[in-house]
C-alpha cells in the first residue's frame, strides 16, 4: 500500500525521454480536463431524449485522447453514468524519487470532482479479473450496460499466460519515406522494415478485436447487456495518399483494425439476435495523440493537417469535436449515425480529415521529398502539434503557473467512486 503524497513540489518543465514525455503536470491536467468537461456540457443546448437514463461502459476511458473525450460528451449529452477502464497509477517515491502519475490519473480526479456519476477502475482492460470485477459490479448494483465503446490501445496484450506485442511495421516491401523529425523540425527519410507473419499476429492479437469480443460476450452471458446495448470500436483507416496508407491502413496495425471490423460485424448479428442491438466500427479522424508522435509518417501528415486547418484549407477536429458527433449521431435526432454509414457499415466521423480539397493540399506539401526545411504550412502545424502533444501531459496549459508549487497527489478511492485494481492485485 502506498502513503499519501502530500509533498508540495515545483514542475517547471516536463522531463523526457526521446519523443515522450514522461512527466504530468497536475494543475496543468486538472485545468484541462475542466475545460474539456466545460467545452462538452457547451455542446448540447439541452439534454438529448434518447441519452437520458443509460449507461455507457468506456474501454480506455483515462487518457486525453478519444475514450475520455467520448465520455464527457456522452455524460453531457445526457447519460446518467459513464463507468470507465483505464491503466493509471498514483504517484509514488521510488527511493528518494519522485515518481509522478500518469495524465490519466489527474484528468480522472477532476472529471470525479466535478460530476459524481462517473465510475472509474483503474484496471487491464484485457485482464478477464477485470471484466469479472466490473460485470459483479453491475450485478451487485442492478445496472445494465447500454452503450460499450472500446478506446483501448496497448502495446502488449497478455492472456492465458500468452503474451503478445505490437509491432508499428508495414506489409509486404519495406517502406521508405520522408518523414519530419519532431524535435529538429526537418524533413528526413525514414526506413521502416517489413513485418514478418509472426509480427503481424502479434499484432493483431493486441490491437484487433479479440478483447472487445470477450467483453460483449460477457456482458451478453451475464445478463449485463441492456435492451438495445449498442457496441462501438473507435478506429482510424486514414487517407489515401500513399505512404499513410501503407504505414497505417495496410500495414501491420491496418491489419489489426481490419480485424476490429470483422469482430464488430459478427458482433452486430450477435446482439442483434440476443437483445436487439447493435455493433459497428467507428472511423475517427487523425488526432494529436500520445501515440501518433511515434507512428512514422504520421507526425508529418498531421502537421500538415493541423497547418492546413490554420491556413483555412481544412477542418480539423480534436478529440472532443469527434467525441460531441459521436454523441449527436448516434442520440440526437433523426438517428443521423444511419446516414453516416459507409458501404462496410462503419460510422465515419472522418469526413473533414478526408474532404477532398484538404487531401489534394496535403499531397501537394509531400512533393517535397527531400531532406530539407519542411513548407511553412508544415512547419506552422508542427508547431501546433508540440503545443496539443505537450497539453496531453499537462504543459503549455494557458493561465497555468508554471513556477508555482503543486501538489502530486490527488485523494482517489472508493469514496469517489475510483477503484484501483492494479494496486490491489
Amino acid at each position: 500500500m502506498r502513503g499519501t503524497i502530500v509533498t508540495e513540489i515545483v514542475m517547471s518543465a516536463p522531463r523526457a525521454r526521446g519523443l515522450f514525455v514522461l512527466t504530468a503536470h497536475p494543475e496543468g491536467c486538472r485545468v484541462l480536463a475542466e475545460r474539456q468537461w466545460a467545452r462538452a456540457q457547451a455542446g448540447f443546448e439541452a439534454p438529448l431524449a434518447k441519452a437520458a437514463g443509460k449507461t455507457a461502459l468506456i474501454l480506455g476511458s483515462t487518457t486525453f485522447g478519444y475514450g475520455s473525450s467520448t465520455a464527457m460528451a456522452l455524460r453531457a449529452a445526457g447519460f446518467e453514468r459513464i463507468i470507465g477502464v483505464g491503466y493509471e497509477t498514483p504517484p509514488s517515491f521510488r527511493g528518494e524519487k519522485l515518481a509522478m502519475s500518469s495524465p490519466g490519473w489527474y484528468l480522472t480526479g477532476a472529471l470525479h470532482a466535478a460530476d459524481p456519476n462517473w465510475r472509474t477502475y483503474f484496471a487491464d482492460a484485457f485482464a478477464a479479473t477485470t471484466r469479472d470485477r466490473v460485470i459483479a459490479d453491475l450485478k451487485a448494483q442492478g445496472e445494465q450496460v447500454d452503450l460499450v465503446v472500446y478506446s483501448v490501445a496497448a502495446p502488449r496484450r497478455s492472456h492465458l499466460g500468452q503474451e503478445w506485442n505490437s509491432s508499428l511495421l508495414v506489409m509486404g516491401d519495406p517502406l521508405e519515406v520522408v518523414g519530419l523529425d519532431f524535435k529538429s523540425g526537418q524533413l528526413k527519410p525514414i526506413a521502416v522494415e517489413a513485418a514478418h507473419e509472426i509480427q503481424v499476429e502479434h499484432t493483431r492479437r493486441v490491437m484487433g478485436g479479440d478483447d472487445l469480443e470477450m467483453w460483449a460476450n460477457a456482458l451478453l452471458y451475464s445478463g449485463t447487456a441492456a435492451e438495445g446495448m449498442t457496441v462501438t470500436a473507435l478506429s482510424y483507416i486514414g487517407p489515401k495518399l500513399a505512404p499513410v496508407r501503407r504505414m497505417y491502413w495496410e500495414g501491420a496495425l491496418g491489419a489489426a483494425k481490419q480485424h476490429i471490423d470483422a469482430t464488430t460485424q459478427a458482433l452486430n448479428e450477435r446482439l442483434q439476435s440476443a437483445v436487439g442491438g447493435r455493433a459497428f466500427t467507428v472511423m475517427n479522424p487523425a488526432v494529436v495523440t500520445g501515440a501518433s508522435v511515434a507512428i512514422p509518417a504520421m507526425l508529418r501528415y498531421i502537421s500538415d493537417y493541423l497547418g492546413c486547418d490554420e491556413a483555412g484549407q481544412g477542418i480539423y477536429d480534436d478529440p472532443l469535436d469527434v467525441g460531441l458527433h459521436f454523441a449527436h449521431s448516434l442520440y440526437g435526432d433523426d438517428e443521423v449515425w444511419r446516414s453516416e454509414l459507409d458501404e462496410e457499415e462503419r460510422l465515419r466521423l472522418d469526413q473533414h480529415e478526408l474532404e477532398p480539397k484538404l487531401q489534394e493540399a496535403i499531397a501537394a506539401l509531400w512533393e517535397e521529398q527531400g531532406e530539407a526545411d519542411p513548407p511553412e504550412v508544415t512547419a506552422r502545424g508542427l508547431a501546433r502539434f508540440r503545443t496539443e502533444y505537450a497539453q496531453l501531459f499537462g504543459w503549455e496549459v494557458e493561465g497555468v503557473d508554471y513556477e508555482a508549487p503543486c501538489v502530486p497527489d490527488s485523494t482517489l478511492g472508493e469514496a469517489e467512486h475510483v477503484f484501483d485494481l492494479i494496486q490491489s492485485a
